[in-house]
């Protein structure tokens, strides 16, 4: 995603971040985000969130009602979903491939009638085990950015 002129020196800013580090712009200081930012159903709701946008350098932005959650992804997923899964969401894909396998092999067992309720268990439990694992050693707390003002 490109960036306009008004807003250069605020998607640099965001070009310098670490990947997947939360950063919180108070509405105060940042009433809006640039026109570059745009709404987006790609990615994980998060509780108390009004919507979702996605930006420049693989941005993804959660608004709430007094501040904007910004993180970068390594792969921008507007751009290419199925690697954006790969390298920034991989417990969906690994879930749904175990789920599916589980179903498979239940119903090669003339076990039709458990097999979908087998997938849909496995897919549940990898996913929660996928995102435990993310989590372990994953600073989730949301660190004062110090983004350049918009003109």
């Amino acid at each position: 995603m490109k960036c306009s002129e008004p807003c250069r020196e605020f998607c640099r800013w965001i070009e310098t971040l670490p990947h997947h580090k939360k950063y919180v712009l108070k509405k105060e200081e940042h009433p809006t985000l640039p026109k570059c930012f745009k709404d987006t159903i790609l990615g994980e709701s998060v509780p108390g969130s009004i919507r979702q946008l996605r930006g420049p350098y693989g941005s993804h932005v959660h608004e709430f009602p007094d501040r904007w959650v910004l993180h970068r992804d390594i792969v921008d997923a507007e751009a290419d979903p199925l690697g954006h899964l790969f390298s920034d969401a991989p417990e969906y894909l690994v879930s749904a491939l175990a789920g599916l396998a589980t179903g498979l092999l239940a119903k090669k067992q003339r076990d039709s009638k458990n097999a979908l309720l087998a997938g849909w268990s496995m897919t549940a439990f990898m996913f929660l085990l996928g995102k435990m694992g993310k989590t372990i050693g994953e600073d989730e707390r949301e660190n004062e950015g110090k983004a350049p003002r918009l003109s």
